[in-house]
């Protein structure tokens, strides 16, 4: 077993962000917790399910739809997408012609954040759209030629928003995005609207890889930590993504609105849990690890604790990493209790739980049900690295210890998310 509450995690962390601030305390701690008595754990889900009449943030759609997108290959092993920015409209010599402005960019797929965001820099228009004509007289032909020859050099600018600048820190590294708006159209009109999105400076730009379009989609309104801003997700309003799938070796993105693309029959159902109650500042697509398993030795959260104190294991699913993350508690765990030398790691194994492994089985049956991420020092952007991650509101001691999954991992197969019932599948 990961910790004794293991069986019941799934349901306390579906109804632990409902709760009012004192309840959710009460939950957290039983989470946290290594041995407590389970009929009083159920009679507390029991009494949050009855505050809970229905879910706010539960999807709805008229008609089911599903679009798949074509996906390129990115620095770093990670995926993207192709999307237009458009600006405002501008006239031509003599107001004869109305132009829109469009820029295209390539965004990196990233399951590991919320927001769209761009690079910084001085661009220019890849194109412009001709709009109505505002006079009923046309361009003599050879002013349209020449006109014609400048259309490349059209400055391309983003229209202001509501929003100030934000200070934010990508990996390690510190730096300000300025929010702007514009009307975004990722090669389909049902996947468009008029988007709050960021404009990265230098420093987060070269720490980013790029351009990102995040596919995190709720954010904890409850956070002082940081000054939120709209997803991207949470935009799309007349399309609601309640699900999508990243197909790395077919090169497909698949998103849908009104329908799970995980069908209740699918084997090895990943439940997800919501790290929001203890203070992260959007829903992370996390599941809970049952064993770590670096080179020959294996590790669980019961065998690296200490302290009688079992803090749980979690794992991030993040389509914009390249290779593996440990936050540095669980890194320092191995380190300095384990005594692993954690730069001579030539494969991983990360078994996660499922929804048949997290049953009443005996234990050997649920390890048999366990979906495993694997990678080795043979596999492109293999890397583990330690990093910091001011996602919890408790300390270092008593906080959940975090894997990140990347590219390393995801590239190998298909990662599917049910934003909407938290689960997830994962076919290599």
């Amino acid at each position: 077993m990961l910790f004794s509450v293991t069986p019941l995690a799934i349901a306390l962390h579906t109804a632990l962000f409902s709760l009012p601030t004192d309840r959710r305390s009460v939950l957290s701690s039983l989470i946290l917790t290594p041995a407590v008595d389970l009929d009083r754990i159920e009679n507390v889900v029991r009494i949050a399910s009855d505050e809970i009449v229905t879910s706010p943030e539960r999807t709805k759609s008229l008609q089911p739809w599903s679009i798949q997108l074509p996906l390129e290959r990115y620095s770093g092993g990670t995926n993207c997408i192709r999307l237009t920015l458009s600006y405002r409209r501008i006239e031509s010599l003599f107001g004869a012609k109305r132009y829109l402005p469009k820029k295209v960019y390539k965004a990196i797929v990233d399951t590991g954040s919320p927001y769209l965001v761009i690079s910084d820099g001085m661009e220019y228009a890849s194109f412009l759209d001709e709009v109505e004509n505002p006079v009923s007289w046309k361009m003599p032909p050879t002013i349209d030629f020449i006109y014609t020859l400048f259309e490349p050099n059209v400055h391309f600018e983003l229209e202001k928003s509501s929003y100030g600048p934000t200070e934010e820190i990508y990996g390690s590294v510190k730096g300000n995005i300025e929010w702007k708006e514009s009307f975004v159209q990722v090669r389909d009109e049902n996947v468009s609207d008029n988007i709050v999105l960021g404009v990265l400076d230098e420093k987060l730009t070269q720490e980013s890889g790029g351009p990102l379009i995040g596919l995190v989609k709720r954010s904890n309104h409850r956070t002082e930590k940081v000054q939120l801003r709209p997803t991207f997700l949470e935009q799309l309003r007349y399309r609601e993504i309640c699900s999508f799938q990243i197909d790395s070796p077919n090169k497909l993105l698949t998103l849908a609105s009104g329908k799970s693309l995980i069908n209740d029959t699918a084997e090895k159902i990943i439940p997800l849990v919501d790290l929001r109650p203890l203070g992260d500042f959007v829903e992370h697509y996390t599941c809970i690890v049952d064993t770590l398993k670096l080179n020959n030795d294996i590790f669980t959260a019961k065998s690296i604790s200490s302290n009688g104190l079992v803090r749980p294991i979690v794992a991030v699913f993040d389509s914009g990493l390249s290779g593996c993350l440990l936050t540095q508690p669980l890194w320092d765990l191995l380190v300095d209790r384990q005594s692993i030398d954690l730069t001579s790691v030539n494969n991983l194994d990360v078994g996660v739980i499922t929804k048949a492994s997290n049953s009443n089985a005996k234990e050997s049956l649920q390890k048999k049900h366990l979906v495993h991420f694997e990678t080795d020092s043979t596999m492109p952007f293999f890397r583990l690295s330690p990093i910091n991650l001011d996602w919890f509101d408790d300390d270092d001691d008593t906080c959940p210890l975090v894997v990140v999954l990347g590219q390393t991992f995801l590239s190998q197969g298909s990662l599917t998310i049910d934003i909407d019932e938290r689960q997830a599948t994962f076919k290599s």
